[in-house]
């Protein structure tokens, strides 16, 4: 039904754009049938106005199309008649309407000096808004979630490009389906990302929603646990930012000169007393409040085994693993689910396996200890990663600036 409402709308702009146009063509000394030729009608309106032939794309970017149709409006009416206050209001409270009055009506003639000026305001919003929604955008640290990496008042330059550019859903008034253009760089372990929160249910649509940025730690097909602290993926134990307690060990054992593994390293600290978990470590047989999933006896240091679904995978559903894939399979695939006498019920089929539609992935924050993350919501859809963090333009410290942070990379 979506589908066919926004191919009934583009069907509508195209005529209002033909009435309100074709004469502009014939004064031109054009074929009234370039004027319903899509693109090339504009390449040739560009002419007419006297406007760059590049133009002609931004009337086929979402969202930035709509402030070039004002941008082109206030050009075409001047084709008309004067453009005065009187005028522009008409034609901004018909929305563009008016001008297929002025088409129509064999009374007014052609001008044919049209204003050669830039419309300079309108269109550096227009340049202003591509930048924002489709190459970078800045991100404001709001909390220390992150604070072994980044701190409170850090500005990030977050670029969009790095994971795929994706197309603004929420379009005005319209909401369109979701798309995303063809990314040049993996998703790897350890990358920053900026998304949107996908457990914020207030805004319906994903771009509407709050922006998080976390660390991925776990990327679709992996299998991740937490013991003591310590974070395993696929079985291994992972050199990383949020492995807190790794950090502290390999701090520790600097003066030592020991051929162990990683966690023998820890086992030996332990034993001798060299570190303590007592102050850090949250023990295994202790469930803490809303954890992910609601029916785990997890902690934040103590967490999983969980499997992190990719695009493909089979799920088979059963009664210890549904509250894992549950939102899943409701909030983020959009289906509908229900368990009656044992039996699970999707889209009003009976059925004991789901196929996943999406990539997800498992974030943390560099400080675990303060971080709401994928521990206490969840897996992060692909659909929701907005972009990577690529350096911290500036820092403020309440008052103060922290000039060492200046344009300094983000790892």
């Amino acid at each position: 039904m979506l589908i066919y409402n926004i191919l009934l709308l583009i069907i509508i702009l195209k005529v209002i754009y033909f009435l309100g146009t074709y004469k502009l063509y014939l004064n031109n000394g054009r074929n009234i049938i370039i004027a319903l030729i899509p693109l090339y009608n504009i390449i040739i309106l560009m002419k007419i106005l006297k406007r760059p032939i590049w133009w002609s794309i931004l009337c086929y970017i979402p969202i930035i199309y709509f402030f070039m149709y004002i941008l082109l409006c206030l050009d075409i009416i001047s084709c008309f008649v004067t453009r005065n206050k009187k005028n522009i209001l008409i034609l901004i409270i018909t929305f563009g309407a008016y001008l297929i009055f002025l088409n129509l009506n064999k009374n007014i003639k052609f001008i044919k000096e049209n204003s050669p000026e830039l419309r300079s305001l309108i269109f550096s919003i227009i340049l202003s808004l591509i930048i924002k929604l489709y190459i970078f955008q800045i991100f404001f640290i709001p909390s220390s979630s992150m604070e072994k990496s980044l701190l409170i008042g850090d500005f990030l330059f977050v670029s969009k490009f790095n994971y795929g550019i994706r197309i603004p859903i929420t379009q005005l008034l319209i909401k369109f389906p979701y798309l995303r253009l063809p990314s040049f760089k993996k998703i790897n372990h350890n990358d920053m990302i900026v998304f949107n929160f996908p457990n914020d249910f207030k805004s319906k649509s994903i771009d509407k929603k709050k922006y998080y940025i976390k660390r991925c730690i776990g990327l679709p097909g992996d299998n991740l646990i937490i013991k003591n602290g310590l974070l395993y993926i696929n079985g291994l134990l992972k050199k990383e930012k949020t492995n807190s307690l790794l950090f502290k060990v390999q701090k520790k054992l600097k003066s030592f000169n020991i051929k162990m593994n990683e966690a023998e390293k820890i086992n030996f600290l332990l034993k001798n007393k060299l570190i303590s978990l007592k102050k850090e470590i949250i023990p295994n047989s202790l469930k803490e409040t809303n954890i992910f999933p609601e029916d785990k006896l997890w902690n934040r240091d103590n967490y999983g085994p969980i499997y992190i679904p990719k695009k493909g995978d089979c799920l088979y559903l059963n009664k210890k693993n549904i509250f894992i894939y549950k939102d899943l399979i409701t909030k983020y695939e959009n289906n509908s689910l229900k368990l009656k006498k044992n039996v699970f019920i999707i889209n009003n089929k009976k059925t004991f396996k789901y196929l996943v539609k999406k990539n997800y992935y498992f974030m943390l924050g560099d400080n675990r200890e303060n971080s709401l993350d994928s521990r206490y919501w969840g897996f992060l859809p692909f659909d929701h990663i907005v972009g990577k963090p690529l350096l911290i333009l500036f820092s403020i410290n309440e008052f103060k600036i922290r000039w060492n942070r200046f344009f300094s990379l983000i790892k």
